[in-house]
């Protein structure tokens, strides 16, 4: 150091301090991605969920695994136009119930039937804001791939008609307290509902 110049020094010095405060917020926000829900956590969501996704997206939590306190059933329905010109509302199909049913007895089920709906309903919720929107980027695009899911399963043409809205809910009935424990657990069903959204003909592809 000694043979630098004065101009050279503050330069490495500059760049030392610099790196080193980028390597901190990096890591702080890394550390706040990660940790269980909390108060600096949800204050500053829409921020943390800009920086994270999707270059530094984490798949895992600290402190994980939680273990699943109730069985969720993502679920789908869509508006159709009918032939004489009428929008006609479908029942409800269970998605997570065909998955299921694609899994079960099938010794080497895929990697879709079984993480892709299930990983893209995670993402999509944990980025909804208090009033239920996605936040950011990565919150509209999962929301986009969500809706191609579930274009997919419909396909263009269903139930006589041509789709055109899609709208989805989640089903979360949380899991009884077992026989010997004195816990009162609420088993109701509560339901998750998402507004309409339009389906593109790139949607199906």
């Amino acid at each position: 150091m000694s043979a630098l110049s004065p101009v050279s020094v503050i330069i490495i010095v500059v760049s030392v301090v610099g790196v080193a405060v980028a390597a901190v917020v990096h890591s702080v926000m890394l550390f706040l991605n990660i940790a269980p829900l909390n108060t600096l956590s949800q204050k500053h969501a829409a921020g943390l969920n800009n920086y994270i996704y999707p270059e530094f997206a984490q798949d895992w939590k600290l402190f994980a695994p939680n273990p699943t306190s109730a069985n969720t059933h993502v679920q789908a329905r869509v508006k159709v136009l009918m032939p004489d010109g009428a929008l006609k509302t479908t029942g409800w199909m269970d998605l997570t119930a065909m998955d299921e049913a694609w899994i079960v007895h099938n010794p080497l089920p895929s990697q879709a039937h079984q993480n892709q709906l299930r990983g893209a309903w995670s993402n999509y919720v944990s980025t909804l804001d208090d009033k239920g929107r996605p936040v950011g980027l990565f919150g509209n695009l999962m929301q986009q791939y969500l809706l191609r899911i579930a274009a997919e399963r419909f396909g263009p043409h269903y139930d006589g008609g041509t789709v055109q809205l899609v709208q989805l809910r989640s089903a979360s009935t949380p899991i009884a307290a077992p026989s010997w424990s004195n816990q009162y657990v609420d088993t109701t069903t509560g339901y998750l509902v998402e507004p309409w959204w339009t389906v593109k003909a790139e949607d199906f592809k």
